[in-house]
C-alpha cells in the first residue's frame, strides 16, 4: 500500500497511564472510526503498522483515549509518540454515505483550484486544525496564504468540480 491508499483521523499526543492507552487527537468527524475491533493503522517513520482498536473513549470535542491490541504498557505508548493515524481510504470511501452534505475528506478538497471573484486565484495545498479547519492555499503570484474553512467565507457547491470559491474578509491577504 501507498501513502495515498490510507486517510489521516487523529495524531497520537501522547501516553495516558500505565496501561498503554494513547491520547490521541481526533480529526476526523466520523467518531465510528474507532469503534472497538475496527483497524487503524500507525504511522511512525513512514511505515504503516495495523492494530485492531480495543477501546475508544472521546475526553473533549477533539481529544480521546485509544487502547490498541498489543500496545499494553507505557513504554510501548510513549514509543507511538506523535505518530499519525490512518485508515485504509477504501474503507472510508465505504463509509462516505455517512457524511453530510458539507462534510468533505481532506483528500477531496486538497488540490482544488482557489476562485476569487470568479478568477483563479490559488490551489489548497494542505488543511491545518487551528480550532477549525484553515485552508492553505498557493496563490497563483505563489504566495501561501490562509483561509478559515467556514461557510461565511468559502463555498464548496462546486467541489465535484475540484473548485472552491473564497470570499475572504477585507485585509485577510494583506501583507
Amino acid at each position: 500500500m501507498s501513502d495515498d491508499d490510507f486517510l489521516r483521523v487523529g495524531r497520537v499526543a501522547g501516553a495516558h497511564g500505565l496501561n498503554g492507552r494513547l491520547r490521541v487527537v481526533v480529526i476526523s468527524d466520523n467518531p465510528g472510526r474507532f469503534e472497538a475491533g475496527k483497524s487503524v493503522y500507525v504511522s511512525l517513520n513512514d511505515s504503516y503498522d495495523s492494530y485492531t482498536i480495543e477501546g475508544f473513549q472521546l475526553i473533549k470535542r477533539r481529544l480521546a483515549l485509544l487502547s490498541l491490541k498489543g500496545i499494553s504498557d507505557r513504554n510501548q505508548a510513549e514509543a507511538l509518540g506523535r505518530a499519525e493515524l490512518f485508515v485504509a481510504k477504501e474503507d472510508a470511501e465505504r463509509a462516505r454515505d455517512e457524511l453530510g452534505s458539507d462534510s468533505f475528506y481532506y483528500y477531496d478538497i486538497i488540490g482544488c483550484d482557489v476562485y476569487l471573484d470568479n478568477n483563479l486565484f490559488a490551489k489548497v495545498t494542505d488543511i491545518m486544525q487551528a480550532g477549525g479547519d484553515v485552508l492553505i492555499i498557493k496563490s497563483m503570484d505563489g504566495r501561501e496564504l490562509m483561509v478559515p474553512f467556514v461557510e461565511s467565507m468559502t463555498d464548496t457547491s462546486r467541489i465535484s468540480e475540484r473548485r472552491i470559491d473564497i470570499s475572504p474578509v477585507e485585509g485577510l491577504f494583506d501583507i
